[in-house]
């Protein structure tokens, strides 16, 4: 199988084709196009963009989705300057043989071409095992770039897919020739990159405000906690007693995700997540969110838990479920009372 992305710094839409700007301190721009397919002895990558002095690509593939798991290849530097177009062929680790229809995550990055942790822009890509392209197959000449959208606010929240939460643009990413309405002339604002998908301490995170939620869209509510080791964050979780409500009622249903590092942070994170989908009655919503500690703790910074300074953190956040403009009917299902977790396919524990 193969993944065609033209990506923009800090969004992941939800098209075959997504365009990214990073830029420095200095304004500069960088820009990358990838298309990578994967089979049982390789995996083939091509990429073209443009790219600023001072800066290149790296590419790294893991066998979880999400950049997640055992590394599947080196974390591997592909020089640029200015325009490019290039095409590598990566084999396995250990010259490695993967079965058809595994997962594969191949994580890109625009980073210091000294400081592969120095980055610009970093992003997960999945898919699975299949049919390998020759180097060079996609690699066409790009022409017009899609208008790049101007960047209103982004929280500085880390998503379980290691993304940053709520990119807000003024106006979507459009092509110059477009067919029928355009999507800035249809889109509303108030929508995030990524609707439903809640962080439970968004009160205290500026930029993290849920947006305009539909009774369409899928509630995912999360939380994490980051520490500057592994030993760390897992004394935290076996020590962090958490109270998590929805309107009074507990969250049920959370899953834990393994601890890991995010490309381009320092630290290590965990991230706690629940599903609870869709077809929400419209209405007002108030997430209580308490953490307290059965022994101390520390991550590496401030120490947490009984006798501490932080013996308890609290936050929240409110968001609104509304009636979708789709002309969609829908006949609410949720919430129910005890709150019941939808069907979880995300992150396990």
């Amino acid at each position: 199988m193969c993944r065609l992305k033209l990506i923009l710094s800090l969004v992941l839409l939800l098209t075959a084709i997504v365009l990214s700007q990073a830029q420095d301190d200095n304004g500069l721009a960088s820009t990358v196009r990838w298309f990578y397919s994967a089979c049982e002895d390789r995996m083939v990558v091509d990429l073209e963009g443009s790219m600023q002095a001072g800066y290149d690509l790296y590419y790294q593939a893991f066998d979880r989705f999400g950049g997640l798991g055992d590394p599947l290849t080196e974390l591997t530097r592909v020089a640029v300057d200015g325009d490019y177009a290039v095409s590598q062929s990566e084999s396995w680790l250990n010259d490695a043989t993967r079965a058809l229809g595994t997962p594969i995550s191949v994580v890109f990055r625009i980073a210091q071409e000294s400081d592969p942790d120095s980055t610009l822009f970093q992003e997960p890509s999945d898919d699975f095992l299949g049919e390998c392209h020759e180097p060079g197959d996609t690699l066409t000449d790009t022409g017009e770039l899609p208008v790049l959208a101007d960047m209103i606010s982004s929280a500085n929240v880390f998503t379980p897919d290691g993304a940053y939460l709520n990119p807000v643009f003024a106006r979507p990413v459009e092509h110059l020739v477009h067919i029928g309405a355009r999507p800035s002339e249809t889109n509303n604002r108030d929508r995030t990159a990524n609707p439903g998908l809640i962080f439970a301490g968004c009160l205290d995170a500026l930029g993290a405000d849920p947006g305009l939620i539909y009774d369409t869209d899928e509630i995912k509510i999360f939380w994490s906690w980051f520490a500057t080791t592994r030993d760390q964050v897992q004394d935290h979780i076996n020590n962090a007693q958490y109270d998590v409500k929805i309107d009074t009622q507990p969250i049920p249903g959370v899953q834990i995700s393994e601890i890991r590092r995010i490309p381009g942070d320092a630290n290590y994170w965990v991230f706690y997540t629940v599903s609870l989908g869709d077809k929400w009655r419209p209405g007002g919503y108030v997430i209580s969110f308490v953490v307290t500690w059965s022994n101390p703790i520390t991550d590496g910074y401030d120490d947490f838990g009984p006798g501490t300074a932080n013996e308890r953190l609290e936050s929240g956040c409110r968001y609104a479920i509304h009636k979708n403009p789709y002309g969609l009917d829908i006949m609410p299902e949720r919430p129910k009372y005890p709150l019941d977790a939808f069907p979880w396919t995300g992150l396990e524990e």
